[in-house]
């Protein structure tokens, strides 16, 4: 029984040995050394193949050198994905260093920031999920500041990915990052914590509610939607964005691309607090919920992200998967309200 199971692990480790998505997996950019299942000594899998007794050792070796290299260039080997899935992301849960390519006002104060990737390499980071960014011995006492953020970048695009970043007063990061220069390295990581709910999102409706920089993971999700690959293509997407006056909105354009490209399925209601206009203003509540937002089903999700006091207002702490406020008032239940 021994010898039967050493050969089906020999012969499942020579498969892999020749399989050619190997050489596939062994070829990624990484710069950190690798294995090589290439240095192999032949006269042990000569042994193995013709002397039984070997058979067990010969192959536990085989096996563990395929476990190393796939390990080493691909960091997340041996977690199960969909069929519709993407490779991992390129970043994994230690700290990577990426230069800072690029800096581009977007208004009073937000900021587009670009980093730079290897050439053939995207981000691919899981839709929806953020990135953690190390803004090193800024906080009190000299420690580091770790925030998330969400990249506004196709997750397909090579080379690069891109951030949006409001320079708050009090913000430790956003200050740190508003006065960083070209060329900077910025230490990133994502970490499976950090995966929202996961697109595609296979519900024929989704609400989105968002405040200021809360766009940013709504955006992400809109990008796939409205891809056409297949997936979501019939989902129809009412956002509700909160912001202070006009010139606050961010993605202004793109947004509006998008609703253009996509009129039948896609609806932005802008709301304003503190400039008179001709839209909405006010707050994101309950009645302008009830007047733009279809009815909650069994068939749709809510996605909120915004500052604290929205969370609060609407569907209750982002840390607490219970839903009250406003969202419960109205009747969406905790399984379909997603705080981002």
């Amino acid at each position: 029984r021994s010898q039967h199971s050493s050969s089906r692990l020999l012969h499942s480790s020579l498969l892999l040995h020749s399989s050619p998505l190997l050489p596939l997996l062994l070829s990624s950019s990484h710069s950190a050394p690798r294995p090589s299942l290439g240095t192999l000594p032949m006269r042990s899998l000569a042994r193995a193949l013709f002397s039984p007794s070997a058979a067990s050792a010969a192959a536990t070796s085989i096996h563990r050198r395929a476990a190393e290299s796939l390990s080493a260039a691909w960091p997340w080997a041996g977690r199960s994905f969909s069929s519709h899935a993407k490779p991992p992301c390129f970043l994994n849960e230690e700290w990577t260093s990426l230069p800072l390519l690029r800096t581009a006002e977007v208004n009073h104060d937000t900021k587009l920031m670009e980093f730079e990737l290897p050439q053939e390499e995207s981000l691919r980071l899981p839709v929806c999920a953020c990135l953690l960014l190390k803004a090193p011995g800024i906080g009190e006492g000299g420690e580091d500041v770790i925030r998330p953020y969400t990249p506004i970048s196709d997750d397909r695009r090579k080379g690069s990915f891109e951030l949006l970043v409001k320079v708050y007063e009090q913000g430790q990061a956003s200050k740190y990052l508003g006065r960083i220069g070209n060329g900077t390295m910025v230490d990133f990581k994502h970490i499976p914590f950090n995966v929202k709910e996961q697109y595609p999102f296979n519900r024929s409706s989704i609400v989105m509610l968002a405040g200021g920089t809360g766009i940013t993971p709504m955006f992400q999700a809109l990008q796939c939607i409205f891809r056409e690959d297949g997936f979501d293509n019939e989902t129809k997407v009412t956002l509700l964005y909160g912001n202070k006056s006009q010139k606050d909105i961010l993605l202004r354009d793109q947004l509006e691309r998008l609703r253009e490209d996509n009129k039948d399925r896609f609806e932005i209601i802008h709301i304003l607090s503190e400039e008179s206009w001709s839209g909405e203003t006010g707050f994101i509540d309950a009645e302008k919920i009830k007047k733009y937002c279809p009815e909650p089903s069994e068939d749709q999700f809510v996605f909120v992200c915004g500052p604290p006091p929205m969370y609060e207002v609407l569907c209750g702490p982002r840390g607490e998967k219970e839903v009250v406020g406003v969202l419960n008032d109205l009747g969406y239940s905790s399984s379909g309200v997603v705080k981002f």
